[in-house]
């Protein structure tokens, strides 16, 4: 082998996944000028490895082949071996998961392992997870570095026209596809009959196990009429929130479960999939007046605060599935130790409600709790409802402090703007729409830190972490914040959040939609040049960027009264409309901005003195079929866009109707306005 060893640059790193990797015998390197450059000087392949902190197969991989000294000196020998944390990265995970997709004909997933050709980074080779010694029809990592090495060595110029054929379809991907027949009507009936394929009437959720929530199908799936959208929504969120998804004692969601019941869960949360799915549960809740789902979002908030909070004011990206005592030891429980910690009145009928008077079902020997009994099934002689919740809520408080003195789960505590720019958003409608004022200031400082720490940046910044950012914004970023400014200043209407949206409906229009289509990309177009240059199009665990943008683009474009956001959504729709006739499911966030463009709700605004102004904007916040934006009186005229300027001057109460680009004539009364309203909607 040869003796050159590059050292671990990996000490430096922002990202705590990539931290986690810098005392590694591997020679790992970050992704940067000066790893691609000694590949190619080295004429050596790369060994990619794409992963994320909280991922409990990342860290299997790490720890039996990464620490192990014979694995990492082949590695070492072999290759230029690079380290990226998917979630600093997402624009290399995409083009590198595609890449595997195209390779194997499978999903792919984390930890992606992927070998490159150091002259173009084009895959040739690409995997999952491998273990040391083979196991289960998997070869070893060791054995795999050995036969790369060969192939590589031997039949170099073969990998390099099958590696062609990849960038070749990758750039295909990379293309808008061209449009058909479909329209909007056409395109929305598909993702109703695609979601309906593939729901399960029994549990709740799509397919089976391993079972993810999919929030952005159902957030399309809950602006779409009909009974069955409804159904599949309702269904899903009242299983998820019963069941093993939900953490029953500290509030949250877990990523996924490994079953088709939502019983067993892989124990890692992710900012990102709680702030959707906050957002779900609090329109739910106004929607169907469910006080159950108005508590998961209380318990999710409160998570939030606990667990998630960062000091510069955002929250943290993730919490690992392990703690020091194993997966999910965290979370589960034994008989023993629940009696151990609950009065005896308390003690069976929390063990009647989560069902630790049955089976354990976890690892044969644990409970992981699920809602086993409803209320009305827990009898106990002269108990009321009241008085059962009473004891259930004593119970957990209880569990929980107990909980919280256990070995922790590693927290990774990097503020990223998109998944920030996601939970600011949802906490801001929660807080909206259940009356929760202090979820809205939370929201607010949230707001602000990302503002300043790394949208006050040029280019803005994607990551921040103790004093430092990192990354160039991608789209999602500049989408996601652009959403959460929209949310927060139908609050509160501050000039530097009204001035933060334009900045990035400008940096949208300007620097990711595609001159001749009007596509929007992931990357900018003065970003560092990657294998391909992705499309923002299709949802994964999060809304897709471009339909996240089209939201943004047209909602302050209405705003605002500038006709070139609202236009630059509209051919960013059109652009994608090729892909979402493709497969509506896929594009499910960008199918319901197609709605929100064609069929925009109303948006009123609200000037004049603030008695009784702000009881009007409080009256109309509750609904979520409206935009509301109440323009104070102190306002600086020379701050605010040409249209509503003449409002701030209004010295009588005044509300001003918008549909799309029609506005109607103004009126000074409440009653007025809910008349004018109803005849809007007829």
């Amino acid at each position: 082998m040869s003796q050159q060893k590059p050292e671990n640059r990996l000490g430096d790193a922002l990202s705590p996944y990539l931290l986690q990797h810098a005392g590694n015998p591997v020679a790992w390197q970050p992704w940067d000028r000066e790893a691609l450059a000694m590949a190619r000087t080295l004429d050596r392949p790369i060994l990619l490895s794409i992963g994320y902190s909280a991922c409990h197969w990342c860290h299997v991989m790490a720890h039996e082949s990464f620490e192990n000294d014979e694995i990492a000196e082949r590695m070492n020998a072999y290759f230029v071996n690079i380290k990226v944390d998917r979630e600093e990265r997402p624009d290399l995970d995409r083009i590198y998961q595609l890449a595997h997709q195209l390779l194997t004909g499978r999903g792919g997933g984390w930890p992606l392992t992927v070998f490159l050709d150091p002259a173009s980074q084009a895959p040739f080779f690409a995997g999952t997870y491998f273990p040391p010694e083979p196991r289960h029809g998997m070869i070893a990592f060791g054995d795999l570095l050995a036969r790369i090495h060969q192939v590589w060595s031997t039949r170099r110029e073969e990998l390099r026209a099958q590696h062609l054929q990849v960038q070749e379809a990758l750039q295909a991907i990379a293309t808008p596809t061209p449009a058909g027949e479909a329209d909007l009507a056409s395109s929305l009936d598909s993702l109703t009959a695609e979601a309906g394929a593939r729901f399960d009437r029994d549990n709740g959720g799509f397919g089976g196990g391993p079972k993810f929530p999919q929030a952005p199908l159902l957030a399309a799936l809950a602006e779409t009429e009909g009974e069955h959208p409804a159904q599949i929504l309702g269904d899903t969120l009242t299983a998820m929130a019963r069941h093993g998804l939900h953490d029953h004692l500290g509030g949250g969601f877990f990523r996924y479960c490994v079953d088709a019941v939502w019983e067993i869960p892989h124990f890692e949360k992710m900012l990102s999939d709680n702030a959707l799915l906050l957002g779900l549960y609090a329109r739910a809740a106004t929607r169907w007046n469910r006080a159950d789902f108005r508590a998961v979002c209380e318990r999710l908030v409160e998570w939030l605060e606990r667990e998630m909070s960062l000091d510069t004011g955002g929250f943290a990206a993730s919490l690992d599935a392990d703690s020091e005592e194993g997966e999910g030891a965290f979370y589960v429980w034994t008989r023993k130790e629940v009696a151990e910690k609950l009065s005896s009145a308390e003690h069976d009928l929390f063990c009647a409600r989560f069902g630790l008077d049955g089976p354990p079902n976890f690892e044969s020997e644990y409970w992981h709790l699920v809602v086993a009994r409803s209320r009305g099934e827990l009898v106990e002689e002269n108990l009321d409802e009241d008085e059962i919740d009473e004891r259930l809520e004593s119970a957990r408080q209880r569990l929980l402090a107990a909980r919280q003195e256990r070995p922790t789960p590693g927290l990774d505590d990097k503020m990223l703007a998109s998944w920030n720019g996601l939970a600011i958003e949802n906490l801001a409608v929660a807080g909206r729409l259940l009356g929760r004022e202090d979820w809205l200031e939370r929201a607010a400082g949230a707001l602000d830190a990302v503002a300043v720490n790394l949208f006050g940046q040029e280019p803005p910044r994607a990551v921040w972490r103790e004093g430092r950012s990192a990354q160039t914004a991608l789209l999602d970023e500049h989408a996601n914040v652009l959403l959460a400014c929209l949310e927060l200043l139908g609050w509160r209407f501050e000039t530097r959040w009204l001035n933060l949206a334009r900045r990035i409906a400008r940096r949208i229009v300007e620097h990711f939609a595609d001159d001749a289509s009007g596509a929007l990309h992931l990357t900018p177009d003065d970003y560092e040049t990657l294998l391909t240059r992705p499309l923002a199009h299709a949802d994964d665990a999060t809304p897709a960027g471009a339909g996240q943008a089209v939201l943004g683009l047209a909602r302050l474009g209405h705003l605002v009264g500038e006709s070139d956001l609202i236009d630059a959504a509209h051919r960013a729709v059109d652009a994608a409309r090729g892909d979402i006739e493709r497969s509506a499911l896929a594009h499910a966030t960008l199918v319901h901005a197609w709605q929100a463009l064609e069929h925009p709700g109303p948006q009123i605004l609200l000037a004049g003195p603030e008695d009784p102004v702000a009881d009007w904007q409080r009256e109309l916040s509750g609904a979520d079929d409206c935009t509301v934006y109440r323009l104070p009186a102190d306002l600086e005229s020379e701050d605010l866009p040409e249209l509503l300027r003449p409002l701030i001057h209004s010295e009588c109460p005044v509300a001003m109707t918008c549909i799309g680009q029609r506005c109607l004539a103004p009126v000074h009364s409440l009653e007025e306005l809910s008349t004018q309203l109803a005849e809007s909607r007829d």
